[in-house]
């Protein structure tokens, strides 16, 4: 058992009795049940699974991945969006004051993304003895690095991890796992003033500044008529996906000013799943519109 630490750097000790494969978690106990409970699960039964709400470094490199700033690679221009009052010369001494969008141009260095390792946690069971689990299986002799992100979050989330056998002899997984990632939403034929207020709290956690150029952005995407739009909960809480189903396009939007655009295509049940390191590092997006002047322009051409 892993106890007594806030994170680990290795997990070769842990695991030095362990066969070839092993997995991570905790045995839900009346002790933990309730903390555990507040992970994110409607109820703790066999078969549902979720990627963890962020509490921590390694819950966020999960599904977030981590950018790499490229300090020995020239700067390059990047674009934030601010809405702006402002007075413009309209000649002869006449001025007028405008209020809209403006980008503001910035040198930074080249950020990359490292792609974040994806793990869900699941329930399982063993005979009456229900399971918090890392979705995954780890190999001994070349999944340790992973392993000790895997036991970190754990770590996170419940405050100590086990190390269990794959070889238990009634252990068993769900055939089928229900997934409580994204809150589903049907939007097709309700007028946005009314659907609006569903993504009231995702956009006022952001600054206040930056609270008109995310609603213009959402108001944009809503305009084409989504069959349905989709919330993030738990490891994608600040997300957005709106469904065009006959299109089989699903456009990811996120209430971070700074994030673009990623529009997946293919079915509902693949997109659930992906988490957005998968998105970006895999090139599972289609499109990837960068948020500046043109970028309405462009969302116009894919779903106009």
């Amino acid at each position: 058992m892993i106890q007594g630490k806030s994170y680990i750097r290795s997990i070769e000790k842990y695991v030095k009795s362990v066969d070839e494969v092993f997995r991570l978690g905790v045995k839900i106990t009346k002790e933990n049940k309730e903390q555990i409970g507040k992970i994110g699960f409607p109820s703790l039964e066999v078969g549902q699974a979720m990627f963890p709400p962020v509490v921590g470094r390694f819950t966020r490199f999960n599904v977030e991945g981590k950018e790499i700033t490229r300090r020995d690679l020239p700067k390059e221009t990047i674009y934030v969006s601010m809405y702006s009052t402002r007075r413009e010369f309209r000649g002869r001494d006449q001025t007028e004051e405008v209020t809209d969008f403006v980008d503001i141009p910035r040198q930074v260095y080249k950020k990359e993304i490292m792609a974040g390792t994806g793990f869900e946690v699941v329930i399982e069971a063993k005979d009456d003895d229900l399971f918090l689990l890392i979705n995954a299986t780890f190999n001994k002799e070349t999944d340790l690095e992973k392993a000790v992100v895997g036991a970190n979050i754990i770590l996170e989330l419940v405050g100590y991890c086990e190390v269990f056998s794959e070889q238990l002899d009634t252990y068993y997984k769900p055939s089928q796992l229900k997934r409580y990632n994204w809150v589903f939403l049907e939007s097709n034929g309700w007028p946005w003033e009314e659907r609006k207020e569903r993504f009231k709290k995702i956009v006022e956690s952001g600054k206040k500044s930056k609270q008109m150029v995310i609603w213009e952005r959402l108001e944009t995407i809503a305009n084409y008529n989504p069959d349905f739009e989709a919330i993030g909960q738990n490891g994608f809480s600040g997300y957005v996906i709106f469904g065009f189903k006959d299109k089989g396009l699903y456009v990811f939007e996120s209430a971070n000013v700074g994030n673009a655009t990623y529009i997946v295509r293919g079915d509902w049940e693949s997109v659930s799943k992906m988490s957005k390191a998968e998105i970006i590092q895999n090139n599972l997006h289609e499109w990837r519109l960068i948020h500046r002047n043109d970028w309405k322009g462009k969302v116009k051409k894919v779903l106009g």
